[in-house]
């Protein structure tokens, strides 16, 4: 904030964020090595501020991915993150008090062909035992999904990929208690189906080491369920919201957001 001379009379954006739009002829100049220099340690920044802050990874991923060759326009993409960091001052993840938790939950979401460099998709997601959310997650998909269903699948995949391995950590941490049952949370209904049957059905482009899902919710080592999208707190991780909605994503995840004084009190 204080690079780019953001600060209090500065007008704060209402989003965490700008929808990725078409890179203009200015934007795409490369920066000079001190430019260069500078950018990458502001993303650094931004990076580990996106470990504990959810609102800020999915706005965060398309100025990371400039570091390798930063351009006139990475800044402004940081600039949006600075002006929107000026609404809210902090982040905080509530651990109540609770019974030692004998269920995992994990919630999957995506943004097909939200890149507007190159169309691939995003997959978000989170992870909790009983009430506390111990893990939260935005990456980009490695493959190219041609229907919305189909990118909803593979942040299904990954979900579930890294539920088992958290899952196996916390046995190894003495949570001997806590079931190997993947309890998933998705907001698509065609990825749903698709999951809950056998074979690729119309989708007969992918890849068959993908469909070991199925066979996971065939023998009741995963169970999926519904979510309705605007009660899916996976969907901070893939898209770019406003304060309220933010607020409710982080609701689901027994996170707490601290406003700014001059955006009004804490919100939970």
């Amino acid at each position: 904030m204080e690079h780019f001379g953001v600060q209090k009379g500065t007008r704060a954006l209402v989003h965490n964020g700008e929808k990725d739009e078409k890179e203009e002829e200015w934007e795409l100049e490369e920066l000079n090595k001190e430019e260069s220099r500078v950018f990458r340690g502001l993303a650094a920044r931004l990076n580990l501020m996106g470990l504990e802050c959810p609102d800020l990874q999915f706005p965060i991923k398309p100025g990371s991915r400039d570091m390798a060759t930063p351009k006139r326009g990475s800044f402004k993409k940081v600039k949006r993150i600075a002006r929107y960091l000026l609404n809210r001052d902090s982040v905080v993840w509530m651990f109540r008090w609770q019974d030692e938790p004998k269920y995992s939950h994990t919630a999957s979401d995506s943004d097909w062909g939200g890149s507007t460099k190159d169309r691939k998709s995003t997959s978000g997601g989170l992870w909790l035992m009983g009430n506390h959310c111990i893990k939260t997650w935005c990456a980009s998909q490695g493959a190219y999904a041609l229907s919305s269903a189909e990118a909803e699948f593979y942040a299904m995949i990954e979900a579930v990929t890294r539920a088992k391995g958290l899952v196996t950590l916390a046995y190894e941490l003495g949570f001997e208690g806590l079931s190997n049952v993947i309890h998933l949370g998705t907001d698509s209904s065609a990825a749903k189906s698709f999951v809950s049957r056998r074979g690729l059905g119309k989708m007969r482009h992918l890849e068959i080491r993908d469909l070991w899902l199925q066979k996971e919710v065939r023998e009741g080592r995963v169970e999926v369920s519904k979510i309705p999208g605007e009660e899916n707190p996976a969907d901070l991780m893939t898209k770019i919201l406003g304060l309220k909605e933010i607020e409710s994503r982080l609701k689901g995840m027994n996170i707490k957001m601290i406003l700014n004084e001059k955006s009004g009190d804490s919100v939970m």
